[in-house]
């Protein structure tokens, strides 16, 4: 039902771009408006359906791309802790409490660094929200409540003056509505079209918060597992 309304309204108000004097036809001058807001809708429609799918595109694509950076820190990280514990296992200058003791710190320290990394991701999800939810949409849904509002304001238009003997009145209250829309939805439609290209700057702020992230949590685990391995040096001391 709201969709028939706002293709009603806008095909109110379509015409007064043309103005009265530009129809020669027999058509009532109702019937005209009807005409090309229905026009103008379908056209407004239609863009909003190939931005709204674009908005899509462009969020499933920073999605992946954020996704390969976690991908890339975990095989990182997992790379550092088969290493680890593969030296630790293999060791052959200590003993089994040494070794069992240098396995409990290796098991510790790999739960910090998931942790950590988890963080991380975490992180990444809540900005996300704002970045994909917010942005876009946010300025979308005001577009389409203020048709919806104008639908509203056409239809009292139509039903407060007189078909027969106020055309002329309808006709400019009719113009004023199509102007100030339109100016509304032209303005709209820039402020949609940067949103879509929110998520290509290569220095994006997520991205590179997310990457900053990614590269100290890998850089301390790696350090930390140094520090596991240094206790095969001294054979843990007392317990080698």
């Amino acid at each position: 039902m709201r969709r028939v309304q706002l293709q009603l309204t806008l095909c109110a108000i379509a015409v007064g771009l043309y103005g009265v004097a530009s129809v020669d036809i027999d058509l009532p001058l109702i019937v005209q408006y009807q005409e090309w807001y229905g026009e103008y809708a379908t056209i407004l429609e239609g863009t909003m359906q190939l931005k709204r799918a674009a908005n899509s595109n462009a969020t499933l694509t920073f999605n992946i791309e954020l996704l390969k950076l976690l991908s890339s820190a975990t095989y990182e990280m997992r790379q550092v802790d088969n290493v680890t514990e593969s030296t630790i296992v293999q060791a052959d200058t200590v003993g089994q409490p040494c070794r069992m003791l240098v396995l409990d710190l290796f098991k510790l320290f790999r739960i910090i660094g998931q942790s950590e990394l988890q963080a991380c991701a975490a992180y990444a999800a809540q900005e996300l929200h704002y970045w994909t939810k917010q942005r876009f949409f946010s300025y979308a849904n005001i577009l389409q409540r203020e048709g919806t509002e104008h639908t509203h304001r056409v239809s009292q238009i139509l039903v407060q003056y007189n078909k027969l003997t106020e055309l002329d009145r309808i006709e400019e209250r009719l113009s004023d509505e199509y102007y100030s829309f339109n100016s509304f939805n032209n303005a709209l439609q820039e402020v949609l079209n940067r949103e879509l290209a929110r998520f290509a700057p290569p220095n994006h702020p997520l991205r590179e918060s997310l990457a900053d992230c990614l590269d100290t949590t890998v850089t301390l685990h790696q350090l930390d597992m140094e520090y596991v391995l240094s206790y095969l040096e001294n054979s843990c001391g007392v317990l080698g």
